[in-house]
């Protein structure tokens, strides 16, 4: 049996070979071409894009350094108040002396420093702890997500840790009644980051034997002696550099 094409044939055969190779060059010629396009011009949006964010801090370059600067200068001012990074030996030092000084002696002197960042919360009827609690009532409202708001606290506790470090330390000092006052006084009225937690007078009986001088005068024997003691209580707070 023999087949012949017809010329409908012919030109049908034809149509399908050039649509065929009409598909092979797009798919695998044109359509990579068009594909690497796209992604260049991409690449050319974002390199812009970026061109664009760079350019505009470097415009507020100035800017910024001039609001540093004035930060620098504010921190500067507000560790002016804070007491220097110190260790234990250094406090015991600095406080002994400090008693010494105002014509005092010691009797017993305890020291902690804390390893952790300070956290301090405000006077609970102070304004700012009431606006504090205000703020965390509303947040709790419009909270929903307990995972968001557990999220939150951890930022909000992060916030509080600033470099401020608190030492504690206990006082106890005899002496002369009113430099034990002016001894007190002067912790209540420094501009140290100082906060007296308590304080308290007391007597302590003392026996001193007494021998008379040199031309023999004064009363040889023993005697008691009545000796006020202040024991205070205080926190210092140390700013690290």
């Amino acid at each position: 049996m023999k087949f012949e094409m017809t010329e409908r044939d012919k030109k049908l055969l034809v149509f399908l070979s050039v649509f065929v190779i009409v598909v092979c060059i797009g798919y695998w010629g044109v359509y990579p071409v068009i594909k690497d396009i796209n992604k260049t011009n991409e690449k050319i949006q974002t390199e812009k894009d970026l061109q664009d964010m760079n350019e505009l801090k470097v415009s507020q370059l100035p800017m910024i350094e001039a609001e540093t600067e004035k930060m620098e200068e504010e921190i500067l001012v507000a560790r002016q108040n804070y007491y220097e990074m110190m260790t234990s030996d250094e406090i015991d030092k600095h406080f002994t002396g400090l008693a010494l000084s105002s014509g005092l002696y010691l009797y017993d002197l305890n020291i902690s420093v804390s390893s952790e960042p300070t956290s301090l919360s405000p006077y609970q009827y102070s304004e700012k702890a009431l606006n504090e609690e205000v703020n965390d009532y509303e947040y709790e409202d419009e909270t929903d997500d307990d995972e968001e708001a557990s999220e939150d606290e951890v930022d909000k506790e992060e916030n509080v840790s600033i470099g401020i470090y608190t030492s504690t330390i206990s006082l106890k000092v005899g002496g002369d009644e009113k430099k034990l006052i002016s001894f007190l006084d002067s912790f209540c009225n420094t501009d140290k980051k100082l906060r007296v937690v308590n304080y308290s007078f007391s007597e302590e009986r003392s026996i001193e034997y007494n021998t008379s001088d040199e031309n023999g005068e004064g009363t040889e024997g023993y005697e008691i002696k009545n000796n006020k003691v202040l024991s205070i209580t205080f926190e210092i707070y140390m700013c690290e550099e």
